[in-house]
């Protein structure tokens, strides 16, 4: 390759070609000429596509293409009644009233979509699904324990939602003492401030799609500041939006990421079919499944 003879002595012609064919050979002439100026900007690399899943790039564990068969419907949530059905439904099924109201969810989901939007590395993740929660206060160091009380919440929105139907807890009095938080997912940042009180956020519930949990679990070292990985807030966001996350069969499932039972070989998910609702431990850490997906909280 012929080489430019000049003080750049690593640019080939072809570069030079290359260069001129970007900006325009007109521009070129423009910029020599100093008729007209140019401002550069580094270009952001964006983290999730267009449908807002996360792109997957330089990860070791596995990850597949989504399965599109597999999809979520997006909830009207526009008007603060949209937003007081949700919490209505919660404070019912918990018997606990948060004191959270339609306008403050409103009012939070907007400032965090708007911290969203404005950050084009993350902007696409709100092409997706996502679903305003509010957490509830902790009330019990152990998170086996609460989540017990959480799936209990579950089931009764769950039957409510959908009378003919059952909801299957296949680890029910089983998880006291036996739940802990994988390190790097953040989640223990989202216990903390569960423990010093009510916290809203938004829940984007199939951003990692087809990734494995390994996956969902080393992504989480290039998200920026913000985003929690999904344990504690999946089965209230479930229990807030059954219709939404627990459909039918072709409903994507649920995997609690940032959560292990027992040993660091066992995590925990949520599965929807056409005629009921499961929890389950899983030991599918390694293996990428189109159909089921680890969450992200995001809370600012």
């Amino acid at each position: 390759m012929e080489r430019v003879t000049s003080k750049y002595a690593d640019w080939t012609r072809g570069n030079v070609e290359a260069l001129i064919n970007i900006i325009g050979e007109g521009n070129a002439k423009g910029l020599l000429a100093r008729d007209i100026s140019a401002e550069f900007k580094e270009i952001v690399k964006k983290l999730f596509d267009k449908h807002g899943r996360r792109i997957p790039e330089g990860l070791q564990a596995n990850v597949c293409d989504a399965n599109r068969s597999f999809r979520l419907n997006r909830p009207k949530m526009e008007a603060e009644i949209d937003y007081a059905n949700r919490i209505t439904r919660l404070h019912g099924c918990l018997d606990v009233d948060t004191g959270i109201t339609a306008e403050q969810l409103k009012t939070e989901t907007e400032r965090l979509l708007a911290l969203i939007q404005d950050n084009s590395q993350i902007a696409n993740i709100a092409n997706g699904v996502w679903l305003p929660v509010v957490l509830p206060q902790l009330t019990t160091d152990d998170l086996g324990t609460t989540l017990e009380q959480y799936l209990e919440v579950v089931g009764k929105s769950y039957a409510k939602n959908f009378g003919d139907r059952k909801f299957y807890n296949h680890r029910k009095g089983t998880l006291a003492n036996e739940v802990n938080i994988v390190d790097g997912s953040r989640h223990n940042q989202l216990i903390e401030r569960m423990k010093q009180g009510i916290v809203m956020g938004i829940h984007f519930p199939n951003p990692l799609q087809g990734f494995s949990i390994n996956a969902d679990r080393e992504q989480m070292s290039t998200l920026p500041k913000g985003f929690i990985l999904s344990g504690m807030d999946t089965p209230i966001v479930m229990a807030m939006y059954p219709d939404i996350l627990a459909r039918d069969y072709n409903t994507p499932g649920m995997d609690m990421a940032a959560l292990f039972r027992q040993s660091a070989g066992y995590s925990l998910s949520l599965g929807a079919s056409d005629d009921g609702l499961f929890f389950s431990s899983t030991d599918r850490l390694a293996y990428a499944v189109g159909y089921f997906s680890g969450g992200l909280f995001f809370c600012g």
